[in-house]
């Protein structure tokens, strides 16, 4: 029961610290200011398959500089077409939330960063950011994640019940 319980005690502090910054991010960010593509992330997102790096995007409040990668998508969609005499072509777009990938690809040599070319290095982009606390930030747009935090939140609440009602029993 006590590894129970420091499973659940786990899950709890991860979606604090975690998750919770997603459930405040769109109240508390409320300025806005210009950010520059300095990079991508070294993190691929959407699985191997897809590669999607993401802009690093650096701007500056009251003198001090910060980071933040975005603009973040709900989910990936990648459509690769891969033969010995293509083109090295990739086409972007989002749709409700979900970046929408087409590439054509030279399977001898074909490396493609599909954001790299939507949100080439010195692209101007917003930035909304919390002036109490300016590392708290996001591009474009806000990002749909409260889940993480309801999901990890409920996951260790329902493994403390489990471990109270076997405490209970036993």
């Amino acid at each position: 029961g006590i590894f129970l319980g420091v499973g659940g005690g786990v899950l709890l502090l991860l979606a604090f610290t975690v998750g919770y910054k997603y459930l405040v991010m769109e109240r508390r960010c409320t300025c806005r200011t210009n950010g520059t593509v300095t990079g991508y992330s070294a993190v691929s997102y959407g699985g191997e398959v897809s590669a999607v790096h993401l802009p690093a995007v650096r701007y500056t409040v009251e003198g001090q500089e910060y980071r933040v990668t975005g603009p973040r998508y709900r989910g990936y969609v990648t459509r690769t077409v891969s033969t010995p005499f293509a083109e090295n072509t990739c086409r972007c777009y989002e749709k409700n939330g979900v970046l929408h990938i087409k590439r054509s690809r030279n399977s001898f040599a074909g490396i493609a960063k599909p954001l790299a070319e939507q949100y080439p290095i010195g692209t101007v982009l917003p930035v909304w950011f919390d002036p109490q606390k300016p590392k708290l930030s996001y591009v474009l747009r806000c990002p749909n994640n409260k889940w993480i935090f309801w999901l990890l939140f409920l996951c260790g609440l329902v493994v403390w019940l489990a471990c109270a009602l076997i405490l209970i029993l036993l």
